[in-house]
């Protein structure tokens, strides 16, 4: 199914996660406020942090402009945006005028300048966005070469590192050029050194850690899995914590673990309100055919959003559900609404609008063919695939799905001998179409083949993946394509 862009979820840990340090600037009271902001608590964060409201210290104005960003960036509610961007805003103007030589002074400015950056960038507003991540990357630049020794600024200059590497070469020149250098190797130099124990907030670089080694190194799955695991059952009561964890199970397709996790998150009216999660519980039951639960759980997304994406992917997966109980009018009723709600700028967003306006039918042990392979159900996977009859007649569409989720299914049960035939049998299947089948198996035999060792095959084909021009997912493709190549 279509996932969210990985840098997403990659941004949004960074951003939550702040790091402070035993310093008089940033007191015990600090730490209490920013547990509970990171905590997602963030009604009791801001009540702690009331006295100090209209502070001009540096630590005051960053926790409280986490607050608003928090509300932003998991609310989306865009009735607030002007109030809360335009807060964030004068709050970056305050840390203009405090001293300038202070390390926290500068470390806040770039965090505040990171987070209305996001936020811009959550709404649309790239080109702002992109400049205010420019300002924000010279700031961690110059706080770690001006304070070496002050770890924060390293966790955060590390990720941005990490994504500035992964562009292609081709395109380097022109980030250097507007001061923007990088490598996968520096960046996650960097991060390790964050995780030193040293650091009295290591854990949240440790999470840093994971989620960019899960996105950089795909043979250290297994590893990053029991990290994020471990952290999470550590600290139950961190929901952000749990989100990480349920989001990065689900990508892995350990959807079964994914859904343990769900099952467990705190769900008190002490913790904002995180609607997203039920639509990623929608997937989760959805993957295992309980269409009940999954139409419950997206019925209780839509009811608490507050923003414009996903609302197309909601209602497509609720005409899924439908669809396959075998609920007709009600499965028309969301395929329909899907045009009618929401905006296309997430890649399951745009996949849902393209899928509404092609209209085409339906092939049931396809798709839940493809539903239980993405939740790591890879027997159910090939029972419902025994049930189509494929032939030269067979459209050539569905021939190319076929030979794709036959692959996948042998790939995510370590059978590379048996997927890699498949994989490429879907290549030739897709030519002279804009299918994504292609794209996709071609990410896919670049893993396969580093995991038989053969890099300059490997090399080949995460190549040929960035070749395809439009389809639906490009954004995520090249990303992992792109992170391969220069990982490697």
């Amino acid at each position: 199914m279509a996932k969210p862009h990985p840098f997403f979820l990659l941004l949004f840990v960074w951003l939550l996660s702040y790091t402070g340090s035993a310093a008089p600037a940033f007191n015990s009271h600090h730490q209490d406020v920013y547990h509970e902001l990171l905590k997602l608590k963030v009604k009791s964060g801001r009540a702690l942090l009331l006295p100090q409201q209209h502070s001009n210290n540096a630590a005051d104005l960053l926790l409280a402009n986490y607050g608003d960003f928090l509300e932003l960036c998991v609310q989306q509610n865009q009735g607030r945006l002007h109030e809360l961007l335009e807060a964030q805003e004068t709050r970056l103007e305050m840390l203009e005028d405090l001293p300038q030589q202070d390390k926290w002074v500068l470390y806040a400015k770039a965090e505040v300048q990171m987070q209305l950056a996001m936020s811009k960038l959550l709404f649309g507003n790239r080109l702002s966005a992109a400049w205010d991540f420019r300002k924000a990357y010279l700031q961690y630049s110059h706080n770690v070469k001006k304070h070496p020794e002050f770890l924060p600024n390293r966790k955060n200059l590390g990720v941005l590192q990490v994504l500035i590497g992964s562009v292609p070469d081709k395109y380097k020149w022109f980030l250097s050029i507007i001061g923007l250098k990088g490598s996968i190797r520096q960046g996650m130099a960097n991060l390790k050194q964050a995780t030193a124990p040293e650091n009295p907030f290591y854990q949240e670089a440790q999470l840093l850690y994971v989620v960019v080694k899960h996105l950089t190194e795909p043979e250290k799955e297994v590893q990053a899995l029991k990290q994020i695991k471990s952290m999470a059952e550590k600290q139950p009561d961190n929901l952000l914590f749990q989100f990480v964890a349920m989001h990065l199970f689900k990508k892995a397709r350990a959807s079964k673990e994914a859904l343990q996790v769900y099952l467990h998150v705190p769900r008190t009216k002490a913790y904002l309100s995180f609607p997203y999660l039920h639509h990623l519980a929608a997937d989760l039951y959805l993957y295992r055919a309980d269409y009940d639960k999954s139409v419950q759980e997206n019925r209780k997304f839509l009811e608490l959003h507050k923003g414009q994406h996903y609302l197309k992917s909601a209602n497509y997966k609720l005409y899924l559900a439908y669809a396959l109980g075998n609920h007709k009018p009600q499965a028309q009723w969301h395929l329909q609404h899907v045009s009618q709600v929401g905006i296309e700028e997430t890649e399951e967003d745009r996949y849902a609008a393209r899928y509404a306006l092609k209209q085409e039918p339906l092939v049931k042990p396809l798709m839940q063919a493809r539903l239980y392979s993405d939740g790591g159900y890879y027997q159910e996977a090939l029972q419902e695939l025994k049930k189509l009859h494929i032939s030269t007649k067979t459209p050539v569409a569905i021939q190319a799905e076929y030979y794709y989720r036959k692959a996948r299914i042998y790939h995510g049960t370590d059978s590379l001998q048996q997927a890699l035939p498949l994989y490429k049998q879907a290549i030739s299947l897709c030519e002279g179409t804009d299918l994504y089948f292609a794209p996709s198996a071609s990410l896919q035999l670049g893993y396969v083949y580093q995991e038989l060792k053969q890099i300059n095959t490997a090399r080949l084909y995460f190549k040929q993946a960035l070749s395809y021009k439009q389809h639906e997912y490009k954004n995520s493709i090249d990303a992992k394509a792109k992170l391969a190549l220069s990982a490697m």
